[in-house]
């Protein structure tokens, strides 16, 4: 979302899959607004302790603090353990950025296999440990930005049904989220084609969007699904168009009359 400048947040972040490209980018983007501290999470720990260098060059104050924990995001347990370790040093969380995900193999649904189709969307769907994960030790104000993808709105590309299956029941898996949290502020992001392990696609995206994402002026957007290359300044000009109705909502309205 473009934004001439972005605000300064003096918070604790989280970003699961921070050691690598969109979430570590992400990370940097939220150190540089001048974020309290930046944690990473996930199951590599020479990504994350490079990543977490890369995060730490790139600081805007030496007050910055960096942090990494290991943790497989499918298993619970070791989550837990991340988040407990990040609480005891920090303090309480205030921002997740649910960003780590998986890419099943690409196929057709009529050779796919039951078990691989089954583990594809696990691998997207159990973010779910990860924001059950933060709840509890989240601060009074938690914030839950969900990197999701424009695969589950538009219309259906051959080959990559398990991706887009699983990141559609992540999706609505967050609408549910929202709505059953009503003090919880929650976005899902579609931040288009940038460079990571899943493709080879070198455009930059917007990442600065989410530090926007997390500040006050961006409240309207509460349990909304955007994309970070629109225009913030037009979105704000609509917010009580957007609140007041189901525009940025995955619902299906139509007039047949």
């Amino acid at each position: 979302m473009y934004r001439t400048e972005y605000p300064r947040l003096r918070k604790n972040i989280v970003v699961t899959g921070g050691g690598t490209e969109i979430g570590n980018a992400i990370a940097i983007s939220f150190t540089q607004a001048g974020s309290k501290s930046i944690s990473i999470v996930g199951r590599r720990p020479d990504k994350l302790q490079a990543g977490a260098e890369m995060i730490s060059a790139a600081a805007s104050e030496r007050t910055n603090e960096v942090l990494f924990e290991v943790a497989d995001l499918l298993e619970r347990a070791q989550v837990d353990q991340a988040f407990q370790s990040i609480v005891s040093k920090v303090g309480k969380v205030d921002v997740l950025v649910a960003n780590a995900g998986m890419l099943p193999a690409p196929g057709s649904l009529k050779d796919y296999s039951a078990e691989a189709f089954i583990h594809g969307i696990e691998g997207n769907v159990l973010t779910m440990n990860s924001f059950q994960a933060f709840l509890p030790l989240a601060g009074s104000d938690p914030i839950i930005l969900s990197t999701s993808t424009c695969l589950t709105n538009i219309t259906s590309i051959p080959g990559i049904s398990g991706y887009a299956v699983s990141k559609a029941a992540c999706l609505k898996m967050m609408d549910y989220l929202a709505v059953e949290n009503p003090h919880l502020h929650v976005v899902s992001v579609q931040l288009g084609w940038v460079a990571t392990d899943m493709n080879g696609h070198q455009k930059e995206a917007p990442i600065q969007s989410y530090v926007w994402l997390a500040s006050p002026e961006a409240r309207f957007l509460r349990g909304k699904f955007v994309w970070a290359n629109w225009d913030a300044h037009k979105l704000v000009e609509r917010a009580d168009e957007i609140q007041a109705t189901q525009l940025l909502n995955w619902v299906l309205e139509g007039n047949l009359n």
